[in-house]
């Protein structure tokens, strides 16, 4: 396996081990989502040969999308979870837009109920148009863009929470939503 795909193989699991199924592979998160990096190491080393901790450290440092955050001798991701953890989330004033990346199979549906998180705790925002339609390519191959009026929805009460190289949302309701054609 080379470098990189090795790499993005093991990022994608450990996202799969700390957002959704710490249990399965027998760890147990804290209340805040964190989990030891020795445990995370050993189950990483049961699927990866030849991993080691600086392996974990160098994922979560050179993640470009800030998956995960490194605090001591403990690791957990930063956003995208579908089990309930405190990420210490302190709402921040979005720029004028944000922008979300989907299929357009569901557009219909969205400008009808707005953005919900469905089996995730929170809704990915995209800062750039670039990055929503890099999201949305990995469902279309002729992606659905949205264009959320940010501003204004935190000024109707919306809280949005920065996650370094994404925002989170609860709900987005849809008059704060313009599909965009790209």
């Amino acid at each position: 396996m080379k470098k990189e795909k090795r790499r993005v193989s093991i990022s994608k699991f450990m996202a799969l081990v700390l957002r959704h199924s710490p249990e399965r592979f027998g760890l147990k998160l804290d209340s805040r989502g964190f989990v030891p990096l020795d445990k995370l190491l050993k189950v990483l080393q049961n699927r990866f040969s030849k991993i080691e901790l600086v392996d974990i450290q160098k994922i979560g440092d050179a993640s470009s999308k800030e998956r995960f955050e490194i605090k001591g001798n403990k690791i957990r991701a930063r956003y995208g979870h579908s089990i309930k953890v405190n990420l210490d989330l302190k709402p921040f004033q979005p720029p004028q837009f944000l922008y979300h990346g989907t299929s357009p199979k569901v557009g219909e549906k969205i400008k009808r109920e707005g953005l919900k998180p469905m089996k995730r705790e929170y809704i990915h925002l995209s800062k750039t148009l670039d990055e929503a339609i890099a999201v949305g390519k990995r469902k279309s191959k002729k992606p659905l863009i949205f264009k959320i009026l940010a501003e204004r929805a935190q000024r109707e009460g919306t809280y949005f929470y920065d996650r370094g190289s994404v925002v989170v949302v609860k709900y987005l309701a849809p008059e704060f939503l313009e599909p965009m054609i790209i």
